[in-house]
């Protein structure tokens, strides 16, 4: 009986492990589509933007379909390959913003003891220029990195504005289609001339 229990509490945990909510990071790849199922035979009921904190709620192993939940209560599956334990570009920018702002206070400090030391303290102001230069080659690092970023940061919005415009275009063209088709049917319809029933005739 003991065994019995044991085996069924570790079944339910194991099955209830996957629910569990992770967060994950959309891909820098423009935005993915979500669906109201676990693949792409299911309808499409959204988009969400690279970079966007999401949670994963479920994972669907045959079709690697996760299920996640955005901030604004909204839900639905995407492709797992599109998921990230790691953020996107953007955040990355913010942190290198911050790594760079933090560079450079320290090296606005050390210049400004620099400044006030006395001539009996040059082998202190040494020690602190090797480090101004070190903290120099980091700061140049890091504006270069901080450069790379917002360049990629920007062309990834510019081709998201294009691939908006592109959908928006699509769903006008196939609207069009469909309302043309209507008309069409609806002049044809009445020029097709209807065949009059034989009345019956006894031999």
């Amino acid at each position: 009986m003991m065994v019995r229990t044991l085996s069924a509490a570790l079944v339910s945990l194991v099955l209830a492990f996957p629910a569990l909510a992770q967060t994950r990071y959309i891909s820098d790849d423009l935005y993915v589509f979500m669906h109201s199922g676990p693949s792409n035979q299911y309808r499409i009921v959204g988009t969400v933007n690279a970079g966007t904190q999401i949670n994963q709620v479920d994972y669907n192993q045959e079709t690697e379909y996760a299920k996640i939940t955005l901030d604004n209560g909204r839900e639905g599956w995407v492709e797992a390959k599109f998921l990230n334990r790691s953020p996107g570009l953007a955040a990355q920018l913010e942190q290198v913003k911050s790594q760079l702002e933090k560079s450079e206070t320290a090296l606005k400090q050390q210049r400004e003891q620099i400044e006030t030391a006395s001539a009996d303290r040059v082998q202190q102001i040494e020690v602190q220029q090797q480090q101004i230069e070190q903290l120099q080659a980091s700061n140049d690092q890091l504006n270069e990195r901080l450069q790379q970023v917002t360049e990629q940061n920007v062309q990834i919005q510019r081709e998201l504005d294009t691939k908006d415009e592109s959908v928006q275009m699509q769903w006008f063209i196939n609207g069009a289609g469909v309302a043309a088709g209507g008309l069409i049917l609806g002049l044809i319809l009445p020029l097709i001339p209807r065949r009059k029933k034989r009345d019956n005739q006894w031999m």
